[in-house]
């Protein structure tokens, strides 16, 4: 990129919505990731969705010393309609998602507008990769190296290359396109999953570009959304049902294939629990799809009993958390060119993303097209 394309590029301004909900542990940092980024044409808007905890004068602390930061107080609606509000209060041509307890590296903004920015219309939204992150910021492990770019409808729901809802930039338009977040999932009980919906339909009219780096520091902790596995299962499998009703064109390999992965998704989350019934369930799903595929899940499922029970029996005789934690690294101190790893499975093999990439690039089931033409 020359020096003029970046000096265009430092001049466009992206908004950037923060949804917050009791989210006083982290919310500091986040802002801070945000507050640090190179590309400094941003506008900040964090929502705090009817937070009672020190969520509030954690915002003001930091917008009485930034001038772009802005706070939007609700009643508890949830994540969807928190953004939703933020995207509405919004200015900017571009809008990033950022959940208040996850982290951005300092270059993030700059490299997904940049790949964003100079493609067609027809192109609505950019991605990037993450990192997992633990309640101290230590990176823990890198997350899935899975991704693919141009029409990815077919592969997004089988593979879910995003995995969270602060690794997603838009163009407007796509707002314009598709409306916002759905927040009938938090009505039903079900929220969690309202970032790969919104993917999703995104995906079903637009063509997504990707940024294949651990640009985001993806942070699990028991307060997190996302420790909820019931409400995350049922989630899930309700937001790849909703995906395959809109599109009765996908191909019956593609549905067949999305419910399994959802049903495995959905599997480990209820086994976890020790909800049988409901993993049962998703076990006949899996089953329906590739009997050899239900054996192998169940095996693992097994194996996995026995290895931990095996760490917890020599845990007790070599406490190693100290040592762990030494070895580790902060979010911030790693480079993100280091290759992330992964992501493959006896169900996400090479051989199936190929098939989906033949059919998302044979236009069978995208609906792409430029939001100029909606």
């Amino acid at each position: 990129m020359t020096e003029m394309d970046m000096s265009t590029m430092s001049g466009i301004r992206v908004a950037v919505v923060i949804p917050a909900y009791n989210a006083r542990d982290y919310l500091a940092q986040t802002l801070q990731s945000v507050i640090d980024q190179t590309h400094k044409a941003l506008e900040i808007v964090v929502v705090d969705d009817g937070s009672t905890d020190d969520t509030a004068s954690i915002c003001r602390r930091f917008a009485a010393s930034d001038p772009r930061i802005r706070i939007l107080s609700t009643e508890n609606r949830g994540v969807a309609a928190a953004r939703n509000t933020g995207i509405e209060a919004s200015k900017s041509s571009y809008i990033a998602f950022l959940d208040a307890d996850d982290l951005w590296h300092p270059t993030y903004i700059e490299r997904m507008l940049s790949a964003l920015q100079p493609l067609p219309n027809t192109w609505g939204a950019v991605y990037s990769l993450h990192r997992i992150i633990d309640p101290e910021g230590f990176c823990t492990r890198s997350g899935s190296s899975l991704n693919a770019r141009d029409s990815i409808l077919t592969r997004h729901l089988v593979f879910r290359f995003v995995g969270n809802g602060s690794g997603f930039m838009i163009r407007r338009a796509v707002v314009g396109k598709i409306g916002g977040y759905d927040p009938s999932y938090v009505s039903k009980g079900i929220g969690g999953c309202e970032d790969f919906d919104f993917e999703l339909r995104t995906a079903e009219h637009f063509k997504i570009e990707t940024v294949p780096l651990g640009l985001v520091g993806y942070r699990i902790h028991s307060a997190a959304m996302s420790s909820d596995m019931s409400r995350m299962a049922r989630s899930l499998l309700a937001v790849t049902e909703q995906c395959i009703a809109r599109n009765p064109q996908l191909p019956t390999l593609v549905v067949s294939c999305a419910r399994a992965s959802a049903h495995l998704y959905a599997f480990s989350k209820f086994a976890a629990l020790k909800d049988w019934n409901s993993a049962a369930t998703s076990l006949k799903h899996i089953y329906h799809h590739s009997p050899m595929l239900a054996s192998g899940t169940l095996a693992k499922l097994i194996l996995s009993k026995a290895k931990r029970t095996t760490r917890r029996a020599l845990s007790k005789i070599w406490p190693a958390r100290e040592q762990r934690q030494k070895n580790l690294r902060k979010f911030e101190e790693i480079d993100p060119l280091l290759p992330l790893v992964g992501g493959w499975s006896r169900f996400r093999t090479k051989a199936l993303l190929s098939r989906l990439s033949e059919i998302d690039r044979s236009g069978e089931c995208s609906a792409a097209t430029s939001s100029q033409e909606a």
